[in-house]
């Protein structure tokens, strides 16, 4: 017997038509030549290499970035072919396999938000951080043109359903926030969607049901009218700390409705043979489990290469940069032992740190697998109580001892470095790359543990590190946060370096293009 969530997601399954975003029959498909493709893939590589964003949401991120640089920078009109030959040879679209009336449909997505900025007020539509949101629910549309994720969605909708009557909240939240924070917790725990992801999704969700088809401009020009009263709930909502408190509650739902998640994918509208079979269902998970436990090692091991080049090469160039000269200019000698320490200790501190991430085993198969029969039978969901505000009477007794915890730890580190006669540009560059370096290595190791819901016991000297540790990590978390918005290497490449080039691809392939016409010609 299937809960009613788990059969109202069968059901739109059964109802979903197919969807096709860019096959076509009798038609020509767009084509880029193997050189510009794997000069293009070269680049994204290098480009992915030093962005601080999650694997998932590259993609979109490419988008996004074309975008802003063929329209915002270059001022470009009919982009929509040109985009995906970008797209394509960044290999982020299939060579040879999308309809040339895909660069139709891709403008059709450009002129509604074009038509949206031209609805706002003067003062409005001048803010670059209401062109930014324009570029980005663009940029998000784009993909799901082409990469179409219904099931993820109805999935999440069974994860909605299935916890929201046992979430218990003291708030003073309407029941429509609530609600929206409710839908944000499942989104951020069951795909660790970001932030503009979400965005896009609840934005989707104040607009008409056809508004992926929707060409009347009176409409848009009325939506975007709106659109800056429903930005800002969707930014309080994103912003309401409630969502991130619920999120541990639901990591282990998470998992279990991930399980389902592949079962759909996999499955499609028979699903319901195999979520209905718990022989069937304990077999899948079991594959499932056993390729995602080896995926997730080694992804989290390609992260921790990618963090450690970054911090390197990140570490070279400040040294060059500051610490260097400070010492030459102001201490009138260069102490090499600083450098040296501040090049390498931080990079052999996060391959330490994420080496010891072991493969998950059977007694995490075992609860993932008893967790997704409780959700699929209906078994009552332990009731999840958050306090929306943050805390009692002796709150700011608590944050003053943080406070205190915050500067001891610090203070210990820069008394010790003091002592060893480091200046003040290494210790300051030391104690910023120890936090970052901490939070990498902190969200690495969460990532190898994605599926893991067997919990350990507390133990003293756990819980003490634990204690030491979180300064720092809370430090890495806010200039990692700052870092990337001022990610220089990638400032470099896209407005210095990716214009000249990827024109010089464009050229290339025009030209190679050019070349097979004229040898056609000789025949």
């Amino acid at each position: 017997m299937l809960s009613a969530p788990i059969e109202r997601l069968i059901q739109k399954l059964k109802r979903q038509k197919p969807v096709a975003a860019y096959s076509s029959s009798g038609e020509s498909f767009i084509n880029v030549h193997k050189l510009t493709e794997k000069a293009g893939a070269a680049y994204e590589k290098l480009r992915y290499l030093i962005d601080y964003k999650d694997e998932r949401h590259i993609r979109r991120s490419a988008i996004e970035r074309i975008i802003k640089r063929k329209i915002l920078l270059e001022g470009a009109q009919g982009i929509g072919l040109s985009l995906i030959q970008e797209l394509i040879a960044g290999r982020y679209l299939p060579n040879n396999a999308i309809a040339e009336n895909a660069a139709a449909d891709v403008e059709a997505i450009i002129f509604k938000y074009k038509k949206l900025e031209s609805a706002m007020p003067g003062d409005l539509r001048a803010e670059s951080h209401s062109r930014r949101i324009l570029v980005r629910l663009m940029a998000s549309e784009i993909e799901a043109f082409f990469h179409p994720n219904n099931e993820d969605d109805f999935v999440a909708d069974a994860f909605y359903e299935t916890v929201k009557d046992s979430v218990k909240v003291e708030t003073l939240l309407s029941s429509e926030a609530l609600e929206a924070q409710i839908i944000i917790a499942c989104y951020r725990s069951l795909f660790n969607t970001d932030d503009e992801t979400l965005f896009y999704k609840l934005w989707l969700k104040q607009l008409p049901p056809h508004w992926s088809n929707l060409k009347d401009e009176t409409a848009l020009i009325n939506i975007g009218e709106k659109s800056l009263q429903i930005w800002n709930e969707i930014r309080y909502g994103l912003e309401e700390p409630l969502s991130f408190k619920l999120l541990p509650k639901l990591y282990d739902y998470g998992i279990y409705f991930s399980i389902i998640r592949g079962v759909v994918r996999t499955y499609g509208s028979e699903s319901e043979r195999i979520l209905g079979d718990s022989e069937a269902l304990r077999q899948f998970a079991r594959q499932f489990l056993e390729k995602n436990y080896k995926k997730q090692y080694m992804k989290a091991r390609g992260s921790a290469f990618r963090a450690v080049f970054y911090i390197f090469l990140t570490k070279i160039l400040l040294a060059l940069a500051f610490e260097v000269p400070y010492q030459t200019y102001f201490l009138n000698n260069v102490e090499y032992a600083p450098i040296v320490a501040n090049l390498l200790f931080h990079p052999i501190l996060l391959v330490l740190i994420t080496v010891s991430v072991r493969p998950l085993g059977e007694s995490n198969t075992n609860a993932i697998i008893a967790g997704v029969n409780r959700i699929i039978a209906g078994e009552n969901i332990k009731l999840i109580k958050v306090k929306s505000k943050g805390g009692n009477f002796l709150h700011p007794t608590f944050l003053f001892l943080y406070a205190v915890l915050f500067l001891a730890v610090f203070g210990i580190i820069v008394s010790v470095l003091k002592g060893l006669n480091w200046s003040i540009v290494s210790i300051s560059l030391f104690l910023c790359f120890l936090a970052l370096v901490s939070y990498f290595a902190l969200r690495i190791r969460h990532s190898a543990n994605k599926w893991k819901v067997a919990k350990e016991e507390d133990r003293v000297f756990t819980l003490a590190f634990n204690l030491f540790a979180l300064p720092i990590l809370r430090a890495g978390k806010w200039l990692s946060r700052k870092f990337s918005a001022i990610n220089l290497f990638a400032f470099v490449l896209d407005f210095i370096i990716e214009t000249p080039f990827k024109f010089l691809l464009q050229f290339s392939d025009a030209f190679v293009s050019f070349l097979k016409e004229k040898q056609e010609d000789v025949y």
